[in-house]
């Protein structure tokens, strides 16, 4: 593969400087001149790209290009520097003394050169043979369906019968199935399966297209080779709207006959079973899906609910309406996690094996109800039924880090970033992992990593000035803070004016004064849970946070399970009142 000029005279500039910062000043300086209009940020990300696709490197984990954010970029694998040998010049030797040498030789040597060369071309055909030959699909993603009516409002069910069928091919435990966040972004590119496997580290790659109108539907797919971009199988489904979710489980049972991959007893049962659906419910649901997808989770609460009052046995709209009222409850609508419980009860009722449901409730069970033994059989169980269900092994992860079983954590977070690359939220589940583990480092990495992926999704400027505030770096932590609240609306004038006393009091008391100023601004009433602890600790006043953890504790302060692992409390922990909460949350 070859490398345009540009980028390459980027990775010049980097391989020149191992381990240093390239900025972007010097970037734009050397490589485009000042008299040339372009649009530096999208030329410049095109070309670091170009160098990611030809090291097979990633973004978010990277192994050669680091990007340093409004920085520049940095090269960090080991460069070796490689000296060329100094040429020892010899007379050439004459016709006759090569025919002599020749002559000379022993047939014992011509033979031994004959046969390593024999050997030679054995060994180059055999590697040539593994490297060219099929190898197994073991990986797969679905890239977004077109969507082929007229009506561009029929998009959300092209997503949503894709989503559909990620889901069922994710029930598959001997394949690697991306998720629908990270295969969404390839909706209408350009780019060639080879190139977008590559993207996704996958083997194979399903596309196609849908079309609906009334109650019919007609879905066209295929399944590609992602290196010889070669087909391997295709089907076309003329179906009613009703049996979409049954022909969704044919459908992934063809995929993987066409791979020749082996389904256990349980999977063949679950992929074969019928889930007719009412039509006008199926829809509900579908929409219901796109836009829960989009954090909208009160609109897709209003849709699953319908849904569930016109078909009480859909488990499927019983769990999309848990899902949906559990990221109400997350967003600060605590009232909805009971109501969140009972819909994902109901769907495990219909259909005990029922994933989303199963999340949920794993969810609930740690943050809200204080029960990490029945949390983690929750998830467990989630997992044991979509193998591939990367935002269960996500949200697994966070648990388990949170308890202190950090290596699982870690396993487990490996396995929801590996199917989910380009997912934000999974990004910042991440941060938790890492950051309840002491590897700040890796904590910063990835949460940078998400700001990059997006850097509108405001919950992650946070945790990434949490990340500052832990390194020491006070001011960086706050303009992080201020950035998040102008991504979330406010104007900069407003957001800036906010802080400006927490500004002074940084300069002037250090630290110390900044703890003193926020806590300054708590109403002695609520100087509870964790966030005033914290200060207290901030202020060395060990008593008073234990009293605030105690107080926060007694009024069941939502997440109050979640950050007293954070590392302001790591002073506390010989203390016997601390180990009490702990205890009493299940955490010990």
């Amino acid at each position: 593969m070859r490398l345009q000029a540009q980028p390459f005279q980027l990775l010049v500039m980097l391989l020149e400087r191992p381990g240093q910062l390239v900025t972007r000043e010097e970037i734009c300086q050397k490589l485009w001149s000042g008299d040339t209009f372009v649009d530096f940020d999208r030329s410049l990300g095109t070309a670091v790209n170009k160098i990611r696709e030809i090291l097979n490197d990633s973004a978010t984990d990277p192994r050669f290009v680091e990007t340093l954010p409004r920085r520049g970029y940095r090269f960090i694998a080991t460069v070796t520097a490689v000296a060329e040998p100094p040429q020892e010049v010899s007379p050439l030797p004459s016709l006759e003394t090569e025919a002599e040498e020749e002559n000379h030789q022993k047939p014992s040597s011509r033979w031994v050169i004959w046969a390593g060369a024999s050997v030679v071309l054995l060994l180059s055909a055999l590697v040539a043979w593994y490297v060219l030959r099929p190898h197994p699909v073991r990986s797969i993603a679905v890239l977004p369906l077109v969507n082929a009516s007229d009506d561009p409002g029929q998009q959300y069910f092209a997503y949503a019968v894709a989503d559909e069928l990620i889901t069922n091919l994710a029930q598959i435990g001997s394949l690697r199935v991306i998720s629908h966040t990270s295969t969404a972004s390839y909706a209408g590119t350009h780019k060639s399966a080879p190139q977008i496997a590559r993207e996704l580290g996958v083997d194979a790659l399903v596309e196609g297209s849908v079309v609906r109108s009334g109650n019919r539907v007609r879905m066209t797919t295929q399944l590609i080779r992602a290196a010889s971009d070669s087909h391997l199988w295709a089907q076309t489904y003329d179906l009613d709207i009703s049996d979409i979710l049954t022909v969704q489980g044919k459908l992934a049972r063809e995929i993987a006959d066409s791979v020749s991959l082996r389904l256990t007893p349980h999977e063949k049962v679950q992929l074969a079973r019928d889930r007719p659906m009412n039509p006008e419910v199926a829809l509900l649901y579908f929409k219901g899906s796109y836009l829960l997808a989009r954090t909208d989770a009160r609109q897709a609460r209003d849709l699953f609910k319908q849904a569930t009052d016109l078909d009480p046995g859909s488990a499927e709209s019983w769990a999309g309406l848990a899902d949906a009222l559990h990221t109400m409850g997350v967003q600060g609508d605590y009232e909805a996690f009971d109501q969140a419980k009972e819909a994902a009860q109901k769907a495990l009722k219909i259909d005990p094996s029922q994933a989303q449901a199963l999340m949920a409730l794993g969810a609930m069970s740690f943050g809200y109800d204080w029960n990490p033994a029945q949390s983690e059989d929750y998830f467990r169980q989630a997992i044991a039924s979509r193998p591939n269900y990367a935002m269960a092994h996500a949200l697994f992860a966070t648990t388990l880090a949170h308890r202190g079983k950090t290596d699982e954590a870690i396993r487990e977070i490996n396995t929801a970033i590996g199917l989910d690359p380009v997912s934000v939220p999974i990004h910042s589940f991440a941060w938790h992992v890492y950051f309840c583990a002491r590897r700040y480092d890796d904590a910063l990495r990835v949460i940078l990593a998400a700001n990059e992926l997006d850097p509108t999704f405001r919950a992650v400027y946070g945790r990434l000035a949490r990340s500052y505030d832990q390194k020491g770096e006070r001011q960086k932590a706050i303009d992080t803070r201020v950035r998040g609240r102008i991504v979330g609306g406010e104007s900069p004038e407003k957001a800036n004016r906010d802080v400006a006393g927490l500004r002074a009091a940084l300069a002037s008391g250090g630290p110390r004064g900044k703890c003193q100023y926020e806590l300054d601004k708590i109403p002695l009433a609520e100087r509870y849970s964790t966030g005033p602890a914290g200060l207290y600790m901030c202020l060395g006043n060990k008593e008073e946070a234990l009293n605030a953890l105690e107080k926060g504790y007694q009024n069941r302060e939502p997440y109050l399970i979640v950050w007293i692992m954070a590392p302001e409390f790591d002073a506390l922990r010989s203390e016997p009142r601390y180990q009490k909460i702990l205890h009493d949350l299940g955490l010990s």
